[in-house]
């Protein structure tokens, strides 16, 4: 044979080999595992054909060309189960293997034939006896040729069935567009194909040519170990990508599980600390004046009326108030002191190192003085004031979250005195507290039971004495308190959010109530009625004083709204707003407790209301201090110059009465005329008056 054709054949047969080696590596990183194998024992097997190829065209004689023809026999018969396995690694259904191992079966029983028979299973008879002269390449070889047996045919017919099998196999996935689609890899094994029915033109003796399927199946080992090692790599790509992607996320997850435990610190409008990083800081706190022998106090700080900004001004407003309050607690406490939010208005301030409560009351009122200037918010100057609450360590608690909390009593009780107040915690606050909140969850069903009430107070012309107005007062029969002023439950309502349907209530009740008075014929009395603060913030205030009024059949001037003064100076601007549209319905307007809420005389001016009531305190001294009665001439006399009516409250005498009369007040209400009445009461009084006038 010609040494250069056997070259080739070794050469191919160690490329096989090697292939096998390479396809049983790219099988651990590709999701075709188990073809990559089947393809690994493929190329091993068109190896060993190869070689015994080799061997026999080299053979010394026939007998040693016979023996290793039955080898390559053997070769060849493994190759039609292998390519119908790999088929079936690549297909999911169960018929594909079962096909397999068919045709397994049938090449096992060629084989145990192959050895029986002289010639192989191919051969029953044999044309040639030794080395054939080769077509082409040139040289002689043992060429073996003859006829062919029917086992043959079962074999060329299992050839082609594996062929067919693999071609429809192909068509499928190539309209699938699947992976192993590939043009060259089909090509190649067209190349096999046609070179195995070369071989049958061989063994019939038709053409002088070797064996050349084994190197068209180099061509497609190589071009599918091209395609899957690509997919392999792709594969490792992907992985390398998802990897890089899950690194990015946990990077992210520990990034936001930063930001979360920030988030859970930290308060996010002010960038101070919440609850938990304020009780943090105190624990903390707390064993440096363990070890320092030495005082630890919390102060809490509530910003008063910020609901009112926040509806007034909108919450833009409030929480760059907010934003303000915190920076200006920063900058005056430092890095090193706390300085928390822990709710909505709600700051806390951690004082530490003082061994006496006098070097702890400079610390505070340092801290109330750094935040008491005027604020100036969106082009505004709003004045703003806070309740403060104080608790000390370890003589009110003994842990951060208790010290917190006996903070808050003494806040409570010092925004239950109103406004602007400072009390520090004292142990009968937990039983005050407790009955708070036992008076706020009653509060919630008194409107409900009919515990609540109204009186009416007559408000008489200072010159006539004749009753012009009356006051609605509100009272609450308590079930076992018995009688509650409105300045003990209004606070609470407001706090609870009930005070929206306890003050359409009022106005309503005191609608209904004029309109049975104007029945009876007191057609000149009109009715006021007092709005607290959280009423201003309700948006549909008006409507509701609108519904009112038309449902007891009465004009907007029937009715005066009373608003106290230090309300209106929380937010001027905003306030005269919220005014202008309550008069666009006709409603009277009056300044409560005028004189209290340090009013600037510009603001007055601007003010849309058509009078002022002015505060008690004023009228009580009036008779026997001259200031207070250099006061109401004050007052009473702007009131003229503004055009505006002035009502005098609080007159519980005669003398007092006259000193208002001669200074000009116009209406003068109070206990020297009567007392807040039932509604009974209060129309006996009209009908007295009427009497006593025929």
């Amino acid at each position: 044979m010609n040494t250069h054709i056997a070259s080739l054949y070794l050469i191919s047969a160690g490329a096989l080999a090697m292939s096998a080696f390479q396809s049983a590596l790219v099988a651990r990183n590709s999701s075709y595992g188990r073809a990559c194998r089947a393809f690994a024992v493929i190329c091993l097997t068109f190896a060993c054909f190869q070689y015994a190829n080799v061997q026999q065209q080299l053979a010394p004689g026939l007998a040693e060309a016979i023996a290793a023809h039955k080898w390559v026999n053997i070769f060849s018969l493994l190759l039609a189960p292998q390519f119908c396995y790999l088929v079936a690694s690549l297909d999911p259904s169960r018929t594909a293997f079962r096909l397999t191992y068919g045709i397994a079966f049938i090449s096992a029983v060629l084989a145990v034939d192959n050895f029986m028979m002289t010639f192989g299973y191919r051969f029953s008879a044999l044309a040639t006896d030794g080395p054939t002269e080769l077509l082409l390449w040139g040289g002689q070889a043992f060429l073996l040729y003859g006829e062919t047996t029917a086992a043959y045919a079962v074999s060329r017919l299992l050839s082609l069935g594996a062929a067919a099998f693999a071609v429809v196999y192909c068509v499928r996935v190539q309209r699938q567009k699947a992976r192993f689609s590939n043009r060259l890899v089909w090509s190649s094994a067209a190349l096999v194909v046609v070179t195995t029915a070369l071989g049958g033109a061989t063994d019939t003796g038709m053409l002088r040519m070797p064996y050349l399927s084994g190197f068209g199946f180099l061509f497609l080992a190589a071009s599918y170990l091209l395609l899957v090692r690509r997919e392999a790599t792709q594969r490792l790509t992907e992985k390398a990508r998802i990897s890089a992607a899950l690194e990015r996320e946990l990077e992210n997850h520990k990034l936001s599980s930063r930001r979360i435990e920030r988030a859970l610190t930290n308060d996010e409008l002010t960038r101070l600390p919440n609850r938990e990083g304020a009780l943090e800081k105190l624990r903390t706190m707390f064993a440096w004046s363990e070890s320092s022998l030495t005082r630890t106090a919390v102060l809490l700080l509530d910003l008063d009326r910020l609901a009112i900004i926040n509806g007034t001004r909108g919450y833009e407003t409030g929480n760059q108030v907010l934003i303000e309050v915190a920076q200006r607690l920063r900058e005056h406490c430092g890095k090193r002191r706390l300085v928390a939010r822990l709710g909505s208005a709600r700051f806390a301030v951690g004082i530490a190192g003082h061994k006496t409560l006098a070097g702890i009351e400079r610390e505070v009122e340092g801290v109330l003085a750094a935040i008491k200037a005027p604020f100036s918010v969106a082009d505004t100057v709003l004045n703003m004031t806070f309740s403060a609450g104080v608790a000390i360590y370890p003589d009110h608690a003994n842990s951060a979250e208790d010290l917190l909390a006996s903070a808050g009593l003494a806040l409570h009780e010092a925004r239950d005195l109103g406004p602007g107040n400072l009390r520090v915690f004292h142990p009968s606050l937990q039983q005050s507290l407790s009955e708070r909140i036992g008076l706020e969850n009653e509060l919630k069903e008194a409107l409900e039971n009919g515990e609540l009430f109204l009186h009416y107070q007559p408000q008489v012309c200072a010159v006539t004495e004749r009753v012009l107005g009356m006051e609605a007062l509100i009272r609450w029969q308590h079930p076992e308190l018995g009688l509650v002023m409105p300045d003990k439950f209004i606070p609470l309502a407001e706090a609870t959010g009930t005070i929206a349907a306890i003050g359409a209530w009022v106005i309503e009740s005191a609608c209904q109530q004029l309109q049975d008075w104007r029945a009876l014929g007191f057609h000149e009395v009109r009715m006021a009625v007092n709005l607290s603060a959280q009423q201003l913030l309700l948006s549909d205030l008006g409507d509701n004083v609108q519904a009112a009024l038309r449902r007891a059949g009465l004009m907007g001037a029937d009715l005066e709204l009373e608003i106290t003064e230090s309300v209106l100076m929380q937010d001027p601007q905003r306030s005269i707003e919220k005014l202008e549209s309550l008069r666009d319905l006709g409603v009277r307007l009056s300044i409560d407790d005028f004189g209290t809420g340090y009013s600037s005389l510009g603001y007055l001016k601007m003010l849309p209301v058509h009078s002022f009531k002015l505060d008690r305190s004023f009228v009580r001294d009036i008779g026997s201090s001259e200031k207070d009665l250099e006061i109401c001439a004050t007052a009473v006399g702007l009131a003229r110059n503004l055009g505006l009516e002035i009502v005098a409250e609080g007159v519980e005498d005669a003398v007092q009465a006259d000193q208002l009369r001669q200074l000009g007040c116009n209406l003068l209400q109070g206990y020297y005329f009567a007392r807040p009445l039932p509604a009974h009461a209060a129309t006996n009084f009209l009908m007295d008056q009427v009497a006593a006038a025929a």
